[in-house]
């Protein structure tokens, strides 16, 4: 939660500055993108590349990512997968691309359907997934988007 709320705290200057990046990669020549990592564990090398995907994908603008509290009415985590389905506007076809993408171009293909969906979610579980982006998590993006899909009327 540090990370989601040292981008909520940012000044509008810099985080316009991160938003303009294309790649991840890109964040490491702008001084912002080091004044928020700097406290989040930025000198730790197994930190680093979960640090970039994160705030590339934080990038995607100042509100684009809501984060759900768990609580009474939201007892369970709401995960990416789920997140992107509930908001109606992604196709598995979008999704599809984005889980055959390499990196980089994995990240801009989340990014980009982090714009269009403005998903509501439990932002720890979303850090976790992003921190352990792999085949396994990305499968698990597809089970839970699938999953949470309404169920398509047959004649």
């Amino acid at each position: 939660m540090a990370l989601y709320h040292a981008w909520g705290a940012l000044d509008n200057g810099a985080s316009a500055q991160l938003r303009r990046v294309a790649e991840p990669d890109d964040l490491r020549d702008i001084p912002a993108f080091y004044r928020l990592v700097k406290d989040l564990g930025w000198h730790e090398p197994n930190h680093q590349k979960p640090l970039l995907r994160a705030v590339f994908c934080l990038s995607a603008g100042k509100n684009i990512i809501k984060h759900m509290p768990l609580n009474d009415k939201n007892p369970k985590a709401v995960s990416l997968g789920k997140a992107l389905a509930d908001s109606g506007k992604v196709n598995e076809r979008r999704l599809y691309q984005l889980l055959r993408a390499e990196w980089p171009q994995d990240m801009v293909q989340l990014r980009r359907l982090l714009v269009q969906a403005e998903p509501s979610l439990y932002w720890p579980s979303l850090m976790e997934q992003l921190t352990w982006w792999n085949e396994r998590s990305r499968r698990q993006l597809l089970e839970d988007f699938v999953l949470a899909l309404p169920q398509k009327k047959t004649a």
